[in-house]
C-alpha cells in the first residue's frame, strides 16, 4: 500500500514538475506565429515520422527558420491550437493543413474570428471533396489541390475583401502533397512579402525616431536635388519644382549616405502636393 501511494505521489511530482518547465519555457509571441496541421493517418503519438504528412513539419521547420515559429498538430487538435493562440496573443497568425488537417485549418480560422487575432494567410492542401467556403476574417488564402474533384478548391464568399488563390499542381499525388515544393516556397513567399512590407511601414512610420541631423540632411537633399545628382541626374531644382514634381530623383533614393535604409522605395516623379498629402514635411522654396 505504502508503494503504492509513493509511486502515485512521484508521478504527480513528475508531472507538475514537467508542467512549471513547460510554463518557464514559454517564449513571448510573436507578430506573426504558425499553426501548421498534419491530415488523418497521423500516428507520430506512437513514433515521430510515423504520418505521411510529415511534410508538414519540415515545413514548420522552414517557417521557423525564417523567423516564424511554428506549431504542428494532429488534425484533431483544433481546440489545442485554439488554446496556444488565445494564450500566446500573437498579433497575426498563418494556419496551413493537409488533408483533413485542411479542414482543421478552416474551421480554426473561423474559431478565430472576433478575437483580435488576425488571420494573415491560410494555406490548405488537398482539402477533401469538391470544395470549401474561406472564412471571412482570412486576409489571404492559397488552396493547391492535385485531383480535382476529388481534393477540392477554395470558394470565396460573397463581400469577403481578402485574396482566394486555387491552383492546381502537377506531378504530385495525396500523400506528397505536403511535400511539394510549389506549397513550401508559397508560405515562405509570404513571409518574406509582409517582412519586407513591415520593414518598409516602419521605416516611414512616425513612431520611428530620427535624429534632428539625419532630417536636415533629408530636407537639405530635397532642397539642393543632391539626391538627383547622386543618380547622376543633372536637373535643377528649380527646373523640377516649375513642373510641379516634387525634388526628389525619380528613381529609389540612394539614401546610404543620409545614414537611412537604403531600400526603402520612393514614388516615381511625384507632385509635391502628393508628398504633403502623405504628410511629408518638405522645405519651403
Amino acid at each position: 500500500m505504502e508503494g503504492h501511494v509513493y509511486r502515485v505521489a512521484l508521478a504527480l511530482a513528475a508531472q507538475l514538475a514537467a508542467l512549471l518547465i513547460s510554463l518557464v519555457s514559454i517564449s513571448p509571441a510573436q507578430a506573426l506565429e504558425a499553426y501548421l496541421f498534419r491530415g488523418a493517418g497521423d500516428f507520430s503519438f506512437i513514433g515521430k515520422g510515423l504520418t505521411f504528412s510529415n511534410g508538414m513539419d519540415r515545413l514548420g521547420e522552414e517557417l521557423t527558420a525564417a523567423g516564424v515559429p511554428a506549431t504542428v498538430y494532429r488534425w484533431e487538435a483544433v481546440d489545442w491550437a485554439y488554446r496556444d493562440i488565445m494564450k500566446r496573443k500573437p498579433d497575426a497568425v498563418m494556419i496551413m493543413g493537409h488533408s483533413m488537417g485542411a479542414l482543421a485549418t478552416i474551421t480554426l480560422a473561423n474559431k478565430l474570428k472576433g478575437t483580435g487575432i488576425r488571420v494573415a494567410y491560410i494555406g490548405t492542401i488537398d482539402i477533401p471533396g469538391p470544395a470549401a467556403i474561406t472564412p471571412s476574417n482570412v486576409e489571404v488564402a492559397e488552396n493547391y489541390y492535385h485531383a480535382f474533384p476529388v481534393f477540392g478548391q477554395l470558394a470565396k464568399p460573397k463581400g469577403h475583401a481578402g485574396t482566394v488563390h486555387n491552383e492546381l499542381v502537377w506531378g504530385q499525388i495525396h500523400i506528397t502533397m505536403d511535400k511539394s515544393k510549389v506549397v513550401h516556397n508559397a508560405a515562405l513567399n509570404f513571409v518574406s512579402r509582409n517582412r519586407d512590407a513591415a520593414q518598409t511601414m516602419q521605416a516611414y512610420s512616425p513612431d520611428t525616431p530620427q535624429s534632428p541631423d539625419v532630417l536636415a540632411q533629408v530636407d537639405a537633399a530635397l532642397t539642393t536635388g543632391a539626391t538627383a545628382q547622386a543618380q547622376g541626374e543633372a536637373a535643377p531644382a528649380a527646373e523640377m519644382e516649375a513642373s510641379g514634381e516634387a525634388i526628389s530623383s525619380h528613381q529609389p533614393m540612394q539614401l546610404a549616405a543620409l545614414g537611412l535604409p537604403a531600400n526603402i522605395p520612393v514614388p516615381t516623379r511625384a507632385p509635391r502636393a502628393a508628398y504633403q498629402a502623405e504628410g511629408f514635411a518638405l522645405p519651403v522654396q
